[in-house]
């Protein structure tokens, strides 16, 4: 491992740092789960670098912190490199996130609706890193994100294929009975 902090410390500190993103930039939008709140699942050390996943109320996202010989941190912000885990090989986006520092991120479900409560969420998060961390499965390569997309989202612009696919599963474009 390329620094002191054990898996345990990674994901208190990813928890703390998306639970920030939530109230300070996230909090409102309609987009979010509200029945789901940010939580970590599997965090461990897989070939010299530590992974897992965070859930949060708006995804669900692979989250693997560079090892010793991982050039990730000279990367630039939206860089996309193929990472190879022992269940497959996943399509990860670079980001840096206050509180974490560089960091591969892969998406798993983004918006987090089909959802119905904090346990389901929780369940297929450990599913996902059971499947991404196993020699048993292999994962497909296929990058299922819409990424512009997604960015679009997390800048804070109006997405109304977003806004549309939230009022249809809220019910807000049920006509009112006549």
């Amino acid at each position: 491992m390329s620094n002191s902090v054990s898996a345990e410390q990674r994901a208190a500190q990813v928890k703390e740092a998306f639970e920030c993103i939530l109230r300070e930039q996230m909090a409102g939008l309609p987009l979010l789960n509200n029945e789901l709140a940010v939580a970590v699942s599997g965090f461990q050390e897989v070939q010299g670098r530590i992974g897992g996943v965070v859930v949060t109320p708006w995804m669900m996202s692979l989250l693997l912190f560079p090892g010793e010989n991982d050039p990730w941190a000279a990367l630039s912000l939206g860089a996309k490199e193929s990472v190879t885990l022992p269940g497959g090989v996943y399509r990860c986006m670079q980001n840096v996130i206050d509180g974490l520092g560089p960091v591969m991120m892969c998406s798993v479900h983004s918006p987090m609706h089909a959802f119905p409560n904090q346990s389901s969420a929780l369940a297929e998060a450990a599913l996902f890193v059971e499947r991404a961390m196993s020699h048993d499965t292999l994962a497909s390569a296929e990058d299922p994100v819409n990424e512009e997309l997604l960015g679009r989202i997390l800048r804070g612009e109006k997405v109304p294929e977003v806004e549309a696919l939230v009022a249809n599963i809220s019910g807000a474009d049920t006509p009112a009975p006549a």
